[in-house]
């Protein structure tokens, strides 16, 4: 598969170096072969810019699809949130952000987005394989030795967290990047390793949801519940299907 698939990406980037995407609709890919070392002014090799490419279509997709999933599946749950979440975006409507920083008028969403990452955190444990001696929490963790850390178990640690089972968007206000700060919070991981595309996500999953929002009022047509499945990522064990009510 990874053959077939490098073969793809390969045959796309020689196909738009040859011939150039226009100003108007440069992409992600028109961004990687344009990208220069600003100590070097060198280029992107055309396998780094495959693996780039990867990474932001894997990585960058499936983890935001499953954050977005258990968010709605949350606020289908929870109308009065909904409502609340509604008159916020009211307030600064969607087609008028433009820039990063203008995600900061929805402070309630993103601290809703941040509640679900806590509760459903898109992998559920991270693996790193010490390549040295070393002692990690008084164990000897000598070389190979694998340590696995679930975000999924810290997330709901009740030596950490309040109510930890409960959906309460209010612990997260006022913290708009926790993961930063908060040793007991990884939903982008923790350390030098941490998501390169946290930001991005965030960004991504505000703008689609108020979006949402903003046009339709959304319920679950079932009350059998769903529950969480861990794989790759966090899977739901059952496709609900939901209502749009437009607003």
């Amino acid at each position: 598969m990874m053959r077939v698939w490098s073969g793809i990406l390969d045959d796309i980037i020689a196909l738009r170096r040859q011939s150039p995407a226009p100003a108007a609709s440069r992409d992600l890919l028109d961004l990687l072969i344009s990208a220069r070392d600003p100590e070097t002014g060198e280029s992107l090799s055309d396998e780094e810019i495959r693996d780039q490419s990867s990474t932001m279509l894997v990585a960058g997709y499936e983890t935001t699809a499953r954050a977005l999933f258990w968010t709605v599946y949350l606020l289908a749950l929870d109308q009065a949130e909904q409502n609340r979440l509604r008159k916020e975006i009211a307030a600064y409507p969607p087609e008028k952000v433009l820039k990063l920083e203008e995600l900061r008028n929805w402070p309630r969403l993103s601290s809703v987005i941040l509640e679900s990452l806590r509760l459903y955190p898109t992998v559920p444990y991270m693996a790193r394989e010490a390549t040295a001696e070393d002692v990690v929490a008084g164990e000897r963790a000598g070389p190979g030795t694998q340590i696995w850390m679930s975000p999924w178990v810290i997330h709901r640690h009740r030596k950490y967290w309040d109510h930890p089972g409960a959906f309460i968007p209010d612990r997260f206000d006022g913290k708009p990047s926790p993961w930063t700060g908060m040793h007991a919070y990884l939903p982008f991981g923790a350390g030098p390793r941490i998501c390169i595309g946290a930001t991005y996500a965030m960004a991504e999953i505000q703008i689609f949801l108020a979006t949402l929002l903003s046009r339709f009022k959304i319920a679950l047509r079932s009350a059998r519940p769903v529950l969480p499945v861990a794989s790759v990522t966090i899977a739901p064990s059952y496709e609900p299907q939901f209502s749009l009510e437009r607003v």
